[in-house]
């Protein structure tokens, strides 16, 4: 667990919303990418791989960087991995402007900002493989 104030915490979780939503974006991008055979698995464990990269790296090169080799070994598709590196890269802002309203720092914040949108996607991916196996 990354080390942020509390206050931070709190206006982290004040957006919860707005991440949840993110999240569903990356999910439903992720679901469009794959062929009929793919979606049998689902590709949760990678969006698993990836969060747990996230969660334990204080590098958003480092992340991004496994997105894109998880691509390249064409364990995701390419086209989802390059629209939530994007997707994932626009949180920077925010996490610039909270980290500059509670004192924490920005890359600090917005990796912890990219782990819980990416936690939310794992949720709403497993959503979407579960209801559509019926």
């Amino acid at each position: 667990m990354r080390k942020l104030k509390p206050q931070t915490r709190k206006v982290i979780a004040q957006r919860e919303d707005q991440l949840v939503e993110k999240a569903q974006n990356i999910a439903q991008t992720l679901w469009d990418e794959l062929d009929p055979g793919q979606r049998l698995d689902g590709k949760v464990r990678q969006l698993r791989n990836i969060l747990e990269v996230a969660e334990s790296t204080d590098s958003w090169k480092a992340l991004d960087l496994f997105i894109r080799y998880q691509a390249a070994r064409k364990e995701i598709p390419k086209p989802w991995a390059e629209s939530a590196i994007q997707e994932l890269d626009a949180l920077q802002p925010d996490a610039q402007k909270i980290a500059k309203e509670t004192g924490d720092k920005p890359k600090t914040v917005h990796l912890e900002l990219v782990t819980r949108v990416l936690g939310h996607a794992v949720r709403w991916h497993l959503w979407d493989v579960k209801k559509r196996e019926g």
